[in-house]
């Protein structure tokens, strides 16, 4: 049904713009149906509440397009992604906007021909977002060599079979009629926006640049057919229009107060905040970008400006949303963590004594000792800082991951209920990490009484005081059972500080197997080798080690030499649910047993599988999961890890993951 109604509104749009009521009226389909057909389909667009199809809308017109040396060689300001990799467009590139803003989305879903003079094709067009010049850039690219003695300008042919392109000398000049299309197409599109908080007295009234040109098409395509097409830019200024990040107004207008406009609306949709507190928000991130140069005179010209504006920003940063909201902004603008600890001294340096509310700013000082590498500081910071009457919920979040990690579950559940950190709030604010937290202490919040003690014995612990008035109650979980939530505060630092990591393992091991990608991150044996080969346990000691119980400590300490292997399966014995695994260690001979494993029916012995049982007490644990392994392989692994190659290991396991 979903072709057959797509076909339909193709024959009704034609190159014209048909309003979305009357395609559902003529096509007997509700306006969701049609919306919903054709929502991922580039070759329709919509401005308004009309709908167009751009190869119908395009079909004779000619663009023209002026060529960019870097960027038809394939390079760029900075030639990578936003994630650092290579963009992948080597044969060079056109960007899209604005000249061949109205092609950007079609090419995306619907790569087009790309025809010679004789209307034979060559390759194909398409359309890419690339990182260029700090933002996502659309872009139009061909085959190799397609932009090659193409310049300074080219004219891009769009008809029906595909698109020819030609070099142009020069570019020809506006079209009286174009820009008086495009002048009467702005005027229908253009919209007057709310102007609250606009610095102006004119209301804000503009459009999309793509709206316009599918308008201006639509209302007028024989003029567009009748000459080439200017550059955009150009014919938007023969109709008395500016553009500016894709946006198209009145010439004259007022970008800066447009762009400040849009900022502040950001802000308060994106954070929830009100007037006063974006006015407070902006002068907080601007004196922090003066502060490490101008030092106290970012703060105010005159003493009582500065102690006032220290004690503004202090209470201001009391409340989490405004802090968050400035941490983020911060990064927007630049702004290193440097520079928020120069801020955010100068403040404390400023309200010592006041007894105004510091919460926020001490939040703000520990991330910036933790990214400095300085976690003695930012424990410090916190434990300073948090008392009963603290309500920063950013500030308390923290609280909990140390006392989580000193395994004080009770107290760590009470801090992320002070933070408003439960299940039934969906629509929190506050890290995921905090839900995260809330999951990994729920099996340790419960203190169990001793069964084989009664209320009137001797306490166990040996103070001489009976069992109700000494620990009944207060029982701490012993090492065996609290050994798998060690193993998992060491895997949350991993999520925390080395997420590139986790990605950089599951790539590896998928490497014959893309599709397994997903899966990987989340297993087991991929974290285990984010934590020993590339060493982030050693990490998680030097930076939370001194939060862990002692006897934590010190068994983190034995974990953090236990080699990986590979193991031959021996033997099995148990349920399914806390069988048995007796392994071999292949090099050594030695025997481990491995307890309280979910034994699978495919498991046999005399199977591989590398491998890094963690000993507790007498016993190990396969917290750390197992790789199967054939055992061909074997010796390849064995040698990998030897030698500590990391990435040979993971090529060696790898291999046991194909598509094929």
């Amino acid at each position: 049904m979903s072709a057959e109604l797509v076909e339909r509104l193709v024959e009704l749009i034609g190159n014209g713009a048909v309003p979305l009521s009357e395609l559902a009226e003529q096509t007997g389909s509700s306006e969701m149906d049609i919306r919903r057909a054709v929502q991922m389909d580039g070759r329709f667009g919509v401005f308004g509440e009309s709908f167009v199809f751009t190869p119908a809308l395009l079909d004779g017109t000619v663009w023209t397009v002026p060529i960019d040396p870097d960027d038809a060689s394939g390079e760029s300001s900075d030639g990578t992604r936003g994630d650092g990799t290579p963009h992948e467009v080597p044969g060079g590139y056109v960007r899209a906007d604005p000249h061949l803003a109205t092609l950007s989305w079609w090419l995306v879903t619907d790569p087009v021909p790309r025809l010679d003079a004789d209307g034979n094709e060559i390759d194909q067009l398409r359309s890419v977002g690339i990182w260029l010049d700090d933002h996502d850039t659309d872009v139009i690219h061909g085959g190799a060599g397609w932009l090659d003695d193409v310049g300074p300008f080219a004219a891009f042919h769009i008809t029906a079979a595909g698109i020819r392109i030609e070099p142009l000398d020069q570019a020809p000049v506006p079209d009286a009629d174009q820009a008086a299309a495009i002048r009467s197409a702005y005027d229908l599109v253009a919209r007057e926006q709310d102007a609250a908080g606009f610095e102006s007295s004119v209301r804000p009234r503009f459009a999309p640049l793509v709206h316009v040109l599918d308008a201006a098409l639509a209302g007028n395509g024989g003029a567009f057919r009748a000459a080439p097409i200017a550059p955009v830019p150009e014919l938007l200024v023969a109709a008395g229009l500016e553009l500016r990040n894709s946006l198209v107004a009145e010439a004259g207008f007022d970008w800066d107060g447009l762009s400040a406009w849009q900022n502040r609306n950001r802000l308060s949709t994106f954070y929830g905040l009100a007037d006063d507190q974006i006015d407070g928000l902006l002068m907080m991130v601007g004196a922090c970008a003066l502060v490490a140069e101008m030092g106290d005179a970012a703060f105010g010209d005159t003493d009582d400006e500065r102690a006032g504006a220290r004690i503004l920003f202090a209470g201001l940063l009391a409340d989490a949303t405004i802090s968050g909201a400035f941490l983020q902004e911060t990064q927007e603008h630049g702004l290193n963590f440097h520079a928020i600890q120069t801020f955010t001294d100068s403040i404390l340096a400023g309200v010592a004594g006041t007894g105004v509310d510091v919460s926020g700013v001490a939040w703000l000082r520990s991330l910036c000792h933790s990214v400095a590498g300085e976690a003695d500081d930012a424990i410090r910071v916190v434990d300073e800082h948090v008392d009963d009457s603290t309500t920063h919920s950013l500030l308390l979040v923290e609280a909990a991951f140390n006392a989580a990690d000193r395994s004080e579950a009770a107290t760590a559940q009470q801090l992320l209920t002070r933070a408003g950190v439960t299940r039934a709030d969906d629509e929190s604010m506050l890290p995921e990490e905090a839900m995260r937290l809330l999951d990994e202490i729920q099996p340790f919040t419960g203190r169990r009484a001793r069964t084989d003690v009664k209320r009137n014995d001797p306490c166990p612990c040996g103070s001489g005081r009976k069992y109700k008035q000494c620990h009944l109650g207060k029982e701490t979980l012993t090492l065996d059972e609290r050994a798998p939530w060690l193993y998992e505060k060491a895997c949350r630092f991993v999520r925390g500080e080395a997420p590139d990591l986790l990605e950089f393992v599951a790539a590896g091991l998928s490497e014959h197997a893309p599709d397994l990608y997903e899966s990987l991150i989340d297993l087991p044996f991929a974290m285990d080798v984010a934590l020993h080969e590339y060493e982030e346990w050693h990490l998680f000691l030097e930076q939370r080690g001194q939060l862990l119980p002692a006897d934590e400590r010190e068994l983190a300490a034995v974990w953090l030499d236990t080699s990986r292997a590979v193991y031959a399966v021996e033997s099995t014995r148990g349920s399914r649910v806390g069988g048995e695994l007796r392994l071999r260690n292949v090099a050594t001979g030695e025997i481990v047993v491995v307890a309280g494993v979910q034994l699978d029916e495919r498991i046999e012995p005399d199977q591989y599988f590398v491998g890094r049982p963690l000993p507790v007490g007498d016993a190990y644990r396969s917290m750390s999961g197992f790789f199967p392994l054939d055992g061909s392989r074997a010796d390849e692994a064995m040698a990998a890890i030897a030698a500590g190659e990391n990435e040979a290991l993971l090529g060696a396991l790898a291999a046991e993951l194909t598509l094929d």
